[in-house]
């Protein structure tokens, strides 16, 4: 009967020495648990802890190899802590692509920082979307959405064009229409330089036509007057076709390149006859480019006597529109690439 007061008392000290022990290990784990948390401060919210009794676990994301070294080595230096399970993942470096190609539009690659990025982005270039999928777990990035979104608008302004933003450069390439399309570009990317930094700003732009907005704006203006019709046996200008002279002058004022005369005349008249009077229509309108001070050598002039005819030669209604002079522009870049040698029958440079 002894044995049971005895046996009673040793149940009684193990039950309370198991609520000591459970009481003075959560004590531990959560002492372990806050000092841990303080230590690794610097990279919260990223990083979490998972502490079992005097074992540490650490789990959540970092930005570079040494950072998930020294998350360990902060919280190893806790005292109390037994061991630690480094659980940590770094991030993908920042490194985003975008290419705007005909007829495939815009097509976007690569890992960015978040999807908030990416909306900021497509918000900014509507109503075009964007094909291709980008990742979210790269590396932080100051200004990251608005970087995409100043990135994609120049991109859209491109006819060919490629965009790339990682953690070191900001590159845009590819063709401009004209010039003043890489000009608003580049000063658009220059103005915000502040959103760009502290990346290095890299632009490679090719301009496809080197023609000017005043150039094209003055083409408009004579795209219908590009014919000089004269008299039956004259070769004189008309008062009414002097103005047409003066547009182009004005056109080749603010235009590189030449205009080509082709002159010709009706069937009246013998063969030679018809090549020199065609070939005194075409002196007659490039004086009248030099009067208004165009060099003559912008203007070459080309006669073709009876031999090429726009309209029948059998009525005088139709005979007026083959006593002509036909006007055409040719740019500084088509000269570049082609002479100028027009396929003439009994042809004559004007002098």
């Amino acid at each position: 009967m002894r044995l049971i007061p005895a046996v009673i008392l040793c149940a009684l000290l193990g039950v309370v020495y198991w609520v000591g022990a459970t009481l003075f290990t959560d004590r531990i784990q959560n002492d372990i648990t806050e000092r841990s948390s303080e230590a690794i401060t610097p990279f919260k919210p990223d990083v979490d802890l998972l502490v079992d009794g005097r074992d540490v676990t650490i789990t959540g994301l970092v930005n570079t190899e040494n950072q998930r070294e020294e998350a360990k080595a902060m919280v190893d230096s806790v005292w109390g802590v037994r061991a630690s399970r480094n659980q940590l993942a770094v991030r993908d470096p920042y490194s985003f692509n975008a290419t705007n190609k005909q007829p495939d539009g815009m097509i976007m690659s690569g890992i960015v920082d978040s999807p908030e990025a990416i909306d900021h982005m497509k918000k900014s270039i509507m109503p075009v979307t964007p094909a291709g999928n980008v990742g979210t777990t790269a590396r932080p990035m100051v200004n990251s959405g608005q970087k995409l979104a100043l990135g994609s608008n120049a991109l859209l302004q491109l006819k060919n064009g490629e965009l790339n933003i990682d953690e070191d450069v900001f590159l845009l390439t590819g063709d401009a229409d004209y010039a003043e399309v890489k000009d608003r570009i580049e000063s658009e990317l220059n103005a915000n330089q502040a959103l760009i930094d502290p990346l290095l700003l890299r632009t490679d732009i090719n301009v496809v036509n080197s023609m000017s907005l005043a150039c094209r704006t003055s083409l408009n203006s004579i795209v219908d007057l590009d014919t000089v019709l004269f008299n039956v046996d004259q070769a004189i200008v008309a008062d009414g076709y002097k103005q047409t002279i003066s547009a182009w002058s004005s056109l080749l004022e603010v235009c590189p390149g030449v205009v080509l005369l082709e002159a010709h005349a009706d069937q009246d008249g013998s063969e030679d006859y018809n090549q020199q009077l065609s070939h005194k229509r075409a002196s007659a309108v490039t004086q009248l480019f030099v009067n208004r001070g165009i060099a003559k050598d912008r203007v070459q002039a080309f006669s073709f006597g009876e031999t090429r005819p726009v309209a029948s030669n059998e009525t005088t209604g139709d005979k007026v529109y083959n006593r002509r002079v036909d006007l055409e522009y040719v740019h500084t870049e088509m000269l570049k690439l082609n002479s100028i040698q027009p396929s003439i029958i009994s042809s004559q440079s004007a002098e």
